[in-house]
């Protein structure tokens, strides 16, 4: 996604340095068997108490390498303290790495690693075996060094260490500071040379223990081989450099705790990533890499996994044809050819941007979400409707990089049409999806149409609007007892949540767990709606019914939101230094029905409420009232706005908290005297 950057004549110079890398600090931090009995006899690390494991020490190191090329080298070692069962996992590694079909690749080499037991009262140590080293294509240019440490158990520390050299110098590693677990001391380091200039981007809250930088003069020997006339002349010569040597220290990092409505914890992680901007070599006008969407998106529509697989699709095109043959208007042909995508193939879960061969994909009738979109992409053009992938990054893959092209930041694809002035994002994944929605994964800010000239961002929201809305009629005896009709019908998101559940549960399994309400409510008779019809709101109808005393009593208490009450506030938490993301706009509303018991009248009937929050960005309303022997219930929630940042969670809890509390309001019935 970067133009040619080293088809330079100042490359001979670079090739000729001599077994050269930049220099880096005197001290050895990539020394092995550092584990000492303390680390071993640990059973909880102070700090958190909680922690199932705890990162004792990563360190991490880049490095530009000038003995072939112009290369990249990243150094690792980490040690991990395991403290509980549920800590076992930190085991298992997994080291993504890059290559291209061109050549241009990365290596992870000199993987070691080590388990550290303590054992009748010594250190016992094991060796990671090579054979226990596998490696896995997740896509046409990503692959994984995957391994298991050998002898963990609760109490272990592991150790490994391995190198990554790399062709991409765009791609200088990021590093995390912080995981899902606490980490004592956190370390990297990078030499910056001259001829490459990267911004720093830094993400978190966690603050720098160092931050360091210090330049060294490196020269370094060179050598030219010169033809002058018939005779070869070896010439030998120095070149010398400034080497920026940066170093970033957090330590005592708390873990990154999952919090609800942030769809992906790394994006708020204290994490430093670079981008490389601009390449100047001595006496060369500046190559400026950042910042360039055109360039970005000719390169994406050139590559062979990407926008090449477009180009040769003839095999869709009887079938796209037969599917929009007598069909005069555009949008009903987009529709068929989406329909026929959604049934023809399956999805097989793996989020991916890269296709190896769409025709093997469509033949097979399965494929990532790249190959499922951009067949669909490929029919749509072959129906003539003029069709454009689109790059989306998933809610857990992270908020797409707005300022700057990174195929990094994007894990998925789409397909988008314009039709009638009206923008369709469409996904063929699911077969659950009613016509212009995207999965709630995909609910995840802008995506990127790559189309020529730049491409462009859109908004990634559907068509369908998100609606919840649940009504019955019930009776209450003299008893306690209730007992009633109620039917739920759900558009947007909670339909496509809701129909999914189904078809993977299986609709005799669905129906069981859900008639199984809970010890004090029994749901029966329990009927669904539009299952299939994805145009029209998935519902469920059933009766509901909860028992009673044996005899009839003075006074009843009734909990008028039936199983549909607000239980708990999602926001625990007093402060929240991270946003509040709840993708699609909320709208629920509920409306119930009792007809009283003869002799009976309200005694007690919680207050009316109407919450908003500034700007009307949430809204609830909450009315009961009785009249001619009825109690009538009315709660509506509409959550307009999707974002709401740290600063406003205050009120957002306080909010759900008067929500609960009003939800759990009882009504008092008392039998006249």
């Amino acid at each position: 996604m970067y133009p040619k950057l080293f088809k330079k004549q100042w490359l001979f110079l670079l090739l000729l340095l001599l077994g050269v890398t930049t220099p880096g600090f005197a001290d050895d931090p990539f020394k092995m068997g550092l584990v000492t009995p303390e680390d071993l006899k640990m059973t909880t690390y102070a700090p958190d108490t909680s922690a199932a494991a705890v990162v004792l020490y990563d360190m991490g190191e880049s490095s530009f390498m000038f003995t072939s090329g112009v290369q990249l080298q990243f150094k690792r070692i980490m040690r991990i303290k395991i403290l509980k069962k549920s800590g076992l996992n930190e085991a298992d590694i997994v080291i993504p790495f890059y290559k291209k079909g061109d050549g241009n690749k990365e290596e992870v080499l000199n993987v070691k690693g080590f388990t550290y037991n303590w054992e009748n009262g010594a250190m016992v140590k094991m060796k990671l075996e090579e054979k226990a080293i596998f490696e896995e294509k997740q896509d046409a240019n990503w692959h994984l060094k995957k391994l298991t440490m050998p002898g963990v158990r609760v109490g272990s520390v592991i150790e490994l260490t391995y190198t990554i050299k790399s062709d991409f110098l765009q791609f200088l590693r990021e590093w995390e500071f912080q995981r899902p677990i606490p980490v004592k001391w956190s370390e990297y380091r990078v030499g910056m040379v001259p001829f490459y200039e990267y911004k720093q981007v830094l993400h978190g809250f966690h603050p720098f223990h160092i931050k360091d930088a210090k330049v060294e003069r490196k020269t370094a020997a060179l050598v030219q081989n010169r033809q002058a006339h018939i005779v070869n002349v070896e010439e030998r010569g120095t070149i010398s450099m400034q080497v920026v040597q940066y170093r970033w220290v957090m330590k005592d990092v708390p873990a990154m705790a999952e919090e609800p409505y942030l769809p992906n914890m790394r994006d708020y992680m204290a994490k430093l990533e670079f981008e490389l901007s601009k390449v100047q070599y001595p006496d060369e006008q500046p190559i400026y890499t950042s910042g360039d969407w055109e360039s970005f998106t000719k390169e994406l529509l050139k590559d062979e996994s990407f926008g090449k697989q477009l180009d040769n699709t003839t095999f869709l095109a009887k079938t796209a044809h037969e599917l929009v043959a007598g069909k005069d208007d555009t949008l009903s042909k987009v529709k068929a050819v989406v329909t026929h995508v959604k049934e023809h193939m399956r999805w097989d879960g793996k989020h991916r941007i890269y296709a190896e061969n769409l025709r093997k994909s469509y033949d097979r009738r399965t494929g990532s979400s790249s190959e499922v979109n951009l067949l669909l992409t490929a029919m749509l053009r072959e129906a003539g409707i003029r069709a454009m992938p689109m790059l989306v990054s998933t809610r857990q893959h992270g908020k797409p990089l707005t300022s700057s092209p990174m195929i990094s930041k994007f894990d998925y694809v789409i397909s988008y049409v314009s039709v009638g002035g009206i923008n369709y994002l469409l996904d063929a994944t699911e077969a659950s999806l009613p016509f212009g929605m995207l999965p709630f994964r995909c609910l995840n800010d802008q995506g990127w149409v790559v189309q020529q000239p730049a491409g462009k961002w859109v908004p990634l929201m559907g068509l369908e609007k998100n609606l919840q809305v649940v009504s019955g009629q019930l009776k209450i005896k003299a008893t306690g007892e209730v007992s009633g009709i109620l039917s739920e019908s759900y558009q947007g998101v909670p339909a496509v949540s809701a129909r999914s559940a189904v078809k993977e549960k299986g609709e005799e399994t669905y129906l069981k767990e859900f008639a199984n309400a809970g010890t004090d409510w029994i749901r029966a008779a329990v009927k669904l709606s539009n299952l299939d019809n994805l145009q029209k709101p998935f519902g469920k109808e059933y009766e509901l019914n909860r028992a009673g005393e044996d005899q009839p009593v003075d006074l009843l208490y009734v909990s008028p939101m039936l199983t549909h009450a607000q239980g708990e506030n999602p926001f625990k938490l007093t402060t929240r230094q991270y946003p509040i993301d709840f993708a699609a706009p909320v709208d629920e509303t509920y409306f119930f029905t009792y007809q009283l018991p003869e002799g009976y009248v309200p005694e007690t009937l919680p207050a009316p409420a109407i919450l908003t929050l500034p700007r009307n960005a949430a809204k609830f309303t909450y009315v009961v009232q009785a009249q001619n022997g009825q109690l009538q219930i009315t709660s509506k929630l509409n959550i307009n706005k999707t974002f709401f940042t740290p600063e406003e969670y205050g009120n957002l809890r306080e909010f759900f908290s008067r929500i609960v509390a009003k939800h759990a309001e009882k009504v008092v019935l008392k039998k006249k005297s």
